[in-house]
């Protein structure tokens, strides 16, 4: 009989998913702090909205990519 995961630990393994999702964002340069104007850099699809301590980033889609 397989165990049934808790929400503890389906809400840890999505918060891994999250984190390796918005890691990648940073690292190709898709998510980026809009600059005095408010715009974001080209090449950038989500702006950064907070940065949490300790934490990847929490982001924000701002616009589409079609590459």
């Amino acid at each position: 009989m397989a165990r049934k995961k808790t929400k503890r630990a389906e809400r840890t393994a999505r918060q891994t998913d999250e984190d390796v999702f918005v890691s990648g964002l940073v690292e190709r340069g898709e998510a980026a702090r809009p600059d005095v104007d408010g715009e974001l850099p080209p090449g950038a699809t989500h702006e950064i909205v907070e940065e949490p301590a300790g934490r990847p980033p929490r982001v924000k889609r701002r616009r589409f990519s079609a590459r």
